[in-house]
């Protein structure tokens, strides 16, 4: 059962509950009116307006005005329980687009925020994770945002990612440094997977002209199911097999075979690393371990920019006359955690907030967009400890699937609604992913890593 909102005027450190206002010597009316000027009449400077609202038992959304800017401020706070985290891509390869209503809706989720930047051609721009499953290393570095199976533990930094093939005997044994990420160079070597769609694709052409580089690659095909390397929780391990390594190293890709699952991995016949890839036969059996170093149990992550909050601090960086437009007015999506998402005190609990402050619409007074250290101000107010700027601008996109008249600004074809105005005149805005709230679990979640 919906509870009904709880809506507060917060004038510098006073606070007034307007529902069930009681004061001596003034009459109900008198009361009535003082809600009323509260809530319709323009705001002096630094008043703020909030309502909240329970989704769930465990996910609440909170509607923030605050007069100064003007700005309009969403949050939705998941508490452990019954309902998750988790990430929805746009579709099952790149390129990626879909609008984060769709997304969500699709997933059969209760809640949905826009996830990470996109490059042109439909990339995510940073890491990737779902459900265990890596879909890239991202197109630059960058921060992240990665969560377990059951949403009780969190974190939040730079993700330290590990990626390495073990042969069966261990005499051979190398780092792949990129995941559907581009083509190889220097000294690397590079893993693709179907997930690359027409966008990466093992390197290599068709119809090669006589200046086109030589790749050496190996294509590997699972033999075992996805599962973690022992109760430490440390490493996402599959096994595979060698099914084909051509020699010599050709200008032609080495494609998947058509198994969805298979691995390609190459390199530069000129790079160093190419006598690891040759170095391989058909029929050899490999162990591919993905460590995200310091981040136990992880399934899902995703990627982000700045960095916002780092240790209950704001550490968001400001904006100069010449700096990217990026770092200055603009719509935002935020992500961030509490401290007892990643400690090891048992008696904290995880919490993580989605947040949303709608942009470029300041002439209309609805909201006028912020700067990052503002929007990590909110993020400390609401209790992160930890926080990173996710995609924002007109991708910025708060759904959610439960329609109340209260807090719906707009309501999508895919159903539910949206609890903010993005910014485009054309509405919302198309993206790679978006992170969502699930109402019982994960199913996605492979069996070897619940």
């Amino acid at each position: 059962m919906q509870r009904p909102p709880k809506r507060e005027v917060e004038e510098g450190k006073r606070v007034r509950v307007n529902r069930g206002i009681r004061r001596r010597g003034r009459t109900a009316v008198a009361a009535g009116l003082v809600a009323i000027v509260a809530i319709v009449t323009p705001a002096v400077a630094g008043t703020r307006t909030a309502s909240t609202y329970h989704l769930t038992a465990h996910l609440s959304l909170k509607d923030v005005r605050d007069s100064k800017g003007p700005q309009q401020i969403r949050i939705l706070k998941l508490s452990p329980g019954k309902n998750v985290p988790d990430i929805a891509p746009a579709t099952q390869q790149y390129p990626m687009w879909g609008l984060t209503s769709t997304m969500s809706a699709n997933a059969g989720a209760i809640a949905g925020v826009n996830g990470d930047f996109g490059t042109a051609q439909g990339q995510p721009v940073h890491t990737l994770m779902i459900d265990g499953e890596l879909w890239t290393t991202g197109q630059s570095g960058g921060n992240a945002v990665a969560w377990s199976a059951n949403g009780k533990t969190a974190y939040i930094g730079h993700p330290a990612l590990k990626i390495l093939a073990k042969d069966g005997s261990r005499t051979n044994a190398f780092f792949v440094q990129g995941w559907n990420a581009g083509t190889p160079s220097g000294g690397s070597i590079q893993g693709y997977t179907t997930r690359g769609g027409t966008v990466t694709q093992p390197p290599g052409h068709m119809n090669p002209q006589s200046t086109d580089p030589h790749y050496c690659a190996a294509r590997l095909v699972p033999t075992s199911a996805i599962g973690w390397n022992g109760a430490g929780k440390t490493s996402i391990v599959r096994r595979y097999k060698v099914d084909a390594q051509p020699e010599p190293c050709p200008k032609t890709p080495l494609g998947f075979a058509g198994v969805n699952d298979a691995v390609v991995v190459a390199s530069r016949a000129t790079s160093p690393s190419a006598s690891k890839i040759t170095g391989l036969q058909a029929g050899d059996k490999i162990r591919l371990s993905f460590t995200f170093k310091g981040w136990r149990g992880v399934t899902d992550v995703m990627g982000g920019s700045e960095m916002l909050v780092k240790k209950g601090a704001n550490v968001a960086p400001g904006y100069n006359p010449g700096d990217n437009y990026i770092l200055n007015y603009n719509p935002r999506t935020a992500v961030g955690i509490t401290k007892g998402c990643s400690d090891v005190d048992t008696t904290t609990h995880c919490r993580l907030m989605f947040m949303t402050i709608d942009g470029r619409q300041g002439s209309t007074n609805w909201s006028k967009g912020v700067r990052l250290p503002y929007l990590a101000d909110q993020l400390i107010r609401a209790g992160a400890y930890r926080a990173i700027n996710l995609d924002g601008g007109g991708s910025t996109t708060m759904w959610a699937k439960r329609r109340n008249s209260s807090y719906c600004e707009s309501s999508p074809s895919a159903g539910g609604c949206l609890v903010q105005r993005p910014s485009p005149s054309t509405g919302e805005r198309a993206t790679r992913s978006a992170i969502v709230v699930m109402p019982s679990g994960d199913a996605g979640t492979p069996a070897g890593l619940r």
